[in-house]
């Protein structure tokens, strides 16, 4: 990772403000125990799509709390939508909906420094989706989440995870120990609550000219997201897991799944202005998509519904192989591994 420090004070400060910001606010209350193992087959789905042995829910509620960016909510997008479609709360609502699945959400935007003043608050509000507080009449621990995600910023990982931010950081932070004062913070308002961490893609104007890039640009792009890039993820991960080793923490590695999918699969016929629409990179509903494909498989333990119909705002190529998609995905969340063979996605109790 020492080759990108050239994306050094200037590229945070700037890319700051890449990942838009946005308000609104929520409600709702239920909870359920997510068991943090997960039970499915560890062999390789078939090529129809269909699965050999279904496994069990993980849960069929979520209640999640976000503390997010717009790699996750990206409202409003450049190009306009007929909803939320550029946000991945939404589309694990629509998936949610079509499995049977009960989903509510709310979360805030910020990165981890800013995440770490907390108490948050419930920012978010969407067309479709179910909140799942509101911040003005109750407190984090009355709403009972029964799920958490964060993310980090996808320009800091030119430093290790464990050394503090550069520019201005009053309080000395770094992506760990911010994360950490929000786990410990958290853990206190709802004791035993599993954590996700969403690993999201990094940023692409230091591999291009200019948008869109051009299909070498591209490639190494995507050789960095599986790679340098990655590996600052699988890191900032086990630390926090060897900080705190009796919490449930989980990782959805969307960046990399969405990376291989782009260069493994016949999405990678779909142009890049098509998935993106600018470098930051802020993606296109295909994108959020495919993020929310990813994040239901990996938070509920299960694969999305076989006979789900892709809406229309989604490129036809992902539409077309949504039936290969889903295999591919599973497969992917079965064989994500940490050093010690453990399952990144599905741990074992703490």
């Amino acid at each position: 990772m020492g080759k990108y420090v050239v994306f050094s004070f200037i590229l945070f400060i700037g890319l700051f403000s890449n990942c838009s910001d946005d308000s609104s606010m929520a409600e709702n209350d239920e909870e359920v125990v997510v068991p943090p193992e997960n039970e499915g087959s560890d062999e390789t789905p078939e090529e129809d799509g269909m699965m050999d042995d279904m496994p069990t829910p993980l849960t069929t509620n979520l209640k999640t709390y976000i503390f997010g960016h717009s790699l996750i909510v990206h409202d409003p997008p450049l190009i306009p939508t007929p909803s939320n479609e550029t946000t991945v709360p939404h589309w694990l609502h629509v998936l949610s909906e079509a499995g049977n699945m009960d989903f509510s959400v709310s979360g805030q935007y910020g990165f981890l420094p800013q995440h770490a003043n907390l108490p948050p608050i419930a920012q978010w509000g969407f067309d479709l989706v179910t909140p799942a507080w509101d911040s003005d009449t109750e407190t984090f621990a009355q709403a009972n989440f029964n799920t958490v995600l964060l993310t980090a910023g996808n320009f800091v990982q030119y430093r290790p995870s464990d050394l503090p931010y550069e520019g201005d950081n009053p309080n000395n932070f770094s992506p760990e120990s911010a994360t950490l004062q929000i786990f410990d913070w958290v853990s206190e308002q709802e004791p035993g609550v599993p954590f996700y961490i969403y690993e999201n893609w990094p940023d692409m104007a230091p591999f291009m000219e200019q948008f869109p890039p051009t299909d070498t640009e591209f490639e190494n792009y995507n050789a960095y997201l599986r790679g340098d890039f990655h590996d600052w993820w699988l890191q900032y991960y086990q630390n926090l897991k060897n900080a705190r080793p009796d919490l449930t923490i989980q990782m959805i590695p969307v960046g990399p799944i969405i990376g291989k999918l782009l260069t493994e699969t016949s999405l990678n016929t779909i142009p890049v202005n098509m998935l993106y629409e600018d470098d930051a990179p802020h993606g296109r509903p295909t994108i959020y998509f495919l993020a929310g494909l990813i994040s239901y498989m990996a938070m509920y333990g299960i694969p999305t519904e076989a006979d789900f119909q892709v809406p229309e705002t989604v490129h036809s190529e992902v539409r077309e192989s949504y039936a290969t998609l889903v295999p591919f995905i599973w497969n992917e969340l079965q064989q994500m591994e940490d050093a010690d063979g453990a399952n990144l996605v599905f741990p074992e109790t703490p």
